[in-house]
């Protein structure tokens, strides 16, 4: 009876096989060593090989039982790792299905507090208290949007379309004018890029300018101006964003997923690991710089020929 297998067994097969083979070479050149050894030993001493025949055959079981023993830990330290990998590909699964349930299980009972607060707002006026709970909900959006995100990347397609950079940024600053007024910051933004397009999907970049404007708003200083920029540079259109802000000790890992600087609690960490993934697969360069009066995140786009 013949057994098929497939590339992925064959290639398994081979690897084992290759192991068998390379453990018995081993033990054979250790007996031969071993022997050759009793042999000149024997010689330099006068003497007659077979009395040194006992030593040889026991120097030969000793090997086999260190061969045996080299499998047996390779063995049982494959087969731990085999169940270790396992139990981490199962806890990863877990963990993007509780992910997973968990911004679904959000998304209504956020609808409907968004959609009270208009309703009130409508009734009664703006409010305080409401306000507070406005700018709350939307940093709580911000969050929901981004986990979205990860979750659905992998599965969906993004197409993409012209859109007025300018307008788009307007807009989005406009939709956290609220939570930077509950911070005492404020916003300008200056358009010296003659209101050009980029071409890109629409959820991509409000994740990209949604989390660069809810940073900015929360690592500015109070009573401070937020700065946004948007400049033509031949065939590119930049955006920046800088304020005075925390310094940032380290920029080369602040895009690092988990990462937060010591002393550093708001957020989740995943933000611009999640804005440099975008940037990254669309091709959008990105630099830092921070000093102790000023902070820029400058992002750089290819602009739409009109």
């Amino acid at each position: 009876m013949y057994k098929c297998y497939n590339k992925k067994g064959l290639s398994e097969v081979c690897q084992k096989y290759s192991m068998h083979m390379f453990g018995f070479l081993a033990f054979l050149l250790i007996s031969i060593l071993s022997a050759l050894a009793l042999y000149k030993y024997a010689l330099i001493r006068g003497e007659n090989l077979a009395v040194y025949l006992p030593y040889g055959i026991l120097i030969f079981i000793l090997n086999i039982f260190y061969i045996k023993a080299i499998r047996l830990s390779r063995e049982d330290y494959e087969d731990k790792l085999k169940i270790e990998k396992e139990y981490s590909q199962k806890l990863l699964h877990s963990q993007k299905r509780f992910l997973r349930y968990a911004v679904h299980e959000t998304n209504t009972p956020l609808a409907v507090i968004v959609a009270n607060i208009e309703l009130f707002e409508m009734e009664h006026g703006k409010q305080s208290t409401i306000q507070n709970i406005d700018a709350a909900t939307k940093n709580i959006s911000g969050i929901y949007d981004d986990l979205s995100y990860l979750i659905q990347k992998d599965k969906i397609e993004y197409p993409k379309r012209k859109i007025p950079f300018c307008e788009f940024i307007e807009s989005r600053v406009q939709f956290f004018d609220i939570v930077a007024n509950q911070s005492n910051v404020h916003f300008e933004i200056i358009d010296e890029s003659n209101n050009s397009k980029v071409f890109f999907n629409e959820t991509k970049l409000q994740r990209i300018i949604d989390n660069n404007i809810t940073n900015a708003i929360k690592y500015t200083y109070e009573n401070e101006l937020i700065t946004i920029r948007l400049k033509n540079e031949a065939s590119q259109i930049v955006f920046e964003i800088s304020s005075h802000s925390r310094h940032i000790l380290d920029t080369e890992h602040i895009f690092d997923a988990y990462y937060r600087e010591d002393g550093v609690e708001d957020g989740l960490g995943l933000g611009l690991n999640l804005v440099q993934n975008i940037c990254r697969k669309e091709n959008v360069d990105i630099s830092v710089e921070s000093f102790e009066n000023r902070t820029t995140f400058t992002y750089v786009f290819a602009k739409v020929h009109r």
